[in-house]
């Protein structure tokens, strides 16, 4: 009699399983889908961004070759290329290695405008679009127009601006290209008594304010 009750307890678990199974078993076959899709894709995309990491690496090796070899058509052409494909953070070096192969070449305006451009793109982080102002104003420091180096530095000069102490450095140095001594002076002085100012930056500016005496 026992074995009457177990198989009929069996058979009433077997029919509830697959009433459960007709209920949500097309629920548990998307879910493990999407698991192993997921799993799949996820290393797929770090695959394709590995490989897609090299490839740019490769380009820009390459480019930068040619660049050390006088070929600068060439590695214009080639920085330039890698900038507009490149999602990866050779695109952002290719910038900065465009502007630099066309100075390289004799090109003053084709660089300054390649930095002016990287400095008005707001995709490029603010780290990078100070860093090309700062490139695009010592660029211009020995003969620029005070006026446009002003406003190209004040971005730099804000509170919070990683690129501050450089720009100030720089101010000093425009103060006395215009004759500012004490300008110049009261310049240097400030930043060699910062200790919050990197110490190699400290230092010129002590050896400024020497230079230039009481």
């Amino acid at each position: 009699m026992a074995d009457i009750f177990q198989e009929v307890d069996e058979d009433v678990r077997r029919d509830k399983a697959m009433v459960l199974w007709r209920k949500y078993g097309s629920y548990l076959i998307i879910a493990c889908v999407a698991i192993v899709v997921g799993t799949a894709g996820r290393v797929g995309w770090r695959e394709y961004k590995a490989a897609q990491q090299a490839e740019d690496s490769g380009r820009y090796v390459a480019a930068a070759r040619m660049l050390e070899k006088g070929d600068t058509a060439g590695a214009i052409a080639s920085f330039q290329s890698l900038a507009a494909d490149a999602n990866t953070g050779y695109g952002v070096i290719a910038r900065f290695q465009l502007a630099a192969a066309r100075l390289k070449a004799g090109d003053k305006d084709g660089g300054l405008a390649v930095y002016d451009q990287i400095a008005a793109d707001d995709d490029m982080g603010t780290i990078f679009q100070g860093l090309a102002r700062l490139q695009a104003v010592m660029l211009l420091v020995d003969g620029g127009a005070m006026d446009d180096l002003n406003r190209r530095l004040a971005p730099l000069l804000a509170d919070g601006s990683a690129w501050r102490y450089s720009a100030l450095e720089i101010q000093a140095i425009l103060k006395h290209r215009e004759g500012d001594t004490a300008g110049a002076r009261a310049a240097f002085k400030a930043l060699s008594d910062d200790a919050s100012a990197p110490a190699g930056m400290r230092n010129r500016a002590a050896q400024m304010l020497a230079a230039l005496g009481s």
